[in-house]
């Protein structure tokens, strides 16, 4: 049965492969997104569990509005992911740290080097759990989201030109939430704050604009802040609301886990109606200790992203898609 999925897996991207320019070569992408802790791992010396997952894979990639994929729509390439975790707990008192990063180039003739996939994710979280409360605590979570390195829109304005619409902390989203967590199962843990503060930031730099001045061949640009809902004369913007994040770890069928995590976020100062959403889900499927077949789908909707051809409207739901076979490692 293992070998049947991995030979179907690998004849599905055999099959891609035609259809992509036939110098796709030296390709480098990502995509795993471990939510939580592996509770197999016991504590070192200091309390601390520690592990990180490396993986590389073949991997084709598509995805719709994904700005930080900087345009393409579709894409074959090879996958590299390193994600990774830290966690104490000591008397009634616990701190959690999840990092996860995903980068990815694709390189053809035709298109050059164009970036299709690129995250960083780390959160990191303390806990207190009063006497007699089971399953719940009293938590304090930080997270920070941004990308590495510049996504750009493509024949701007119908040129050749390619212009900077993304970035290294362009954007970044920080979010300060004191809350309650609840842990009704070691595969399911549900946080939620009330009072949570959110910022987003823009680091414009001399990119804003592809022409000095913002006009472009006659035309208006629009300065990259705006684009994230940010005033260009600001260096970020602050909300305040209500958040919420849900983790799930669980294996569905031998050897195939499900993990996924869902962030929502209410503005209470502006559209509170308007919910922000991240939701990545991904299965993995283990073949051998070493070999593993894993499908992931990011969704992200945020209506202060804006259009970058239409900056009057917004740019709709995200959504990425990632279909890999390859190698795995557990440190």
């Amino acid at each position: 049965m293992k070998k049947s999925i991995l030979l179907l897996a690998i004849l599905l991207l055999s099959h891609e492969i035609y259809a992509q320019d036939a110098a796709v070569k030296k390709l480098k992408a990502a995509s795993v997104n471990e939510i939580q802790v592996d509770t197999t791992k016991k504590p070192n010396k200091s309390g601390w569990v520690k592990g990180a997952n490396f993986s590389f894979s073949l991997t084709q990639v598509s995805n719709s509005n994904w700005i930080a994929a900087g345009g393409d729509k579709f894409s074959l390439s090879t996958a590299t992911a390193l994600n990774a975790f830290a966690s104490r707990k000591w008397g009634q008192k616990s701190w959690d740290n999840l990092i996860d990063i995903n980068y990815g180039l694709l390189n053809t003739t035709t298109l050059g080097t164009r970036k299709i996939n690129d995250r960083i994710d780390f959160t990191t979280k303390y806990g207190y759990t009063p006497k007699k409360w089971k399953n719940v605590r009293l938590s304090l979570l930080g997270q920070f989201r941004s990308q590495l390195t510049s996504g750009f829109e493509y024949n701007y304005f119908g040129t050749t030109t390619k212009r900077r619409n993304s970035g290294f902390f362009a954007p970044a989203y920080v979010v300060i939430a004191p809350g309650f967590e609840w842990t009704p199962n070691k595969w399911c843990s549900l946080f939620g704050s009330p009072i949570a503060t959110r910022w987003t930031i823009v680091s414009n730099g001399p990119y804003s604009y592809a022409a000095p001045g913002g006009i472009f061949n006659g035309n208006v640009e629009t300065p990259l802040a705006t684009l994230y809902g940010v005033n260009p004369a600001k260096p970020n913007r602050g909300e305040f609301g209500a958040f919420v994040t849900a983790s799930v770890r669980k294996d569905i069928f031998k050897n195939v886990t499900y993990i996924s995590k869902l962030d929502l976020y209410s503005n209470y100062l502006k559209n509170p109606q308007n919910i922000d959403i991240f939701w990545t889900n991904q299965f993995k499927m283990k073949v051998n200790k070493f070999i593993q077949v894993s499908y992931s789908l990011d969704l992200l909707y945020d209506d202060d992203v804006k259009n970058p051809v239409d900056a009057t409207h917004a740019l709709g739901l995200q959504v990425l898609s990632t279909l890999g076979v390859g190698f795995t490692l557990n440190l």
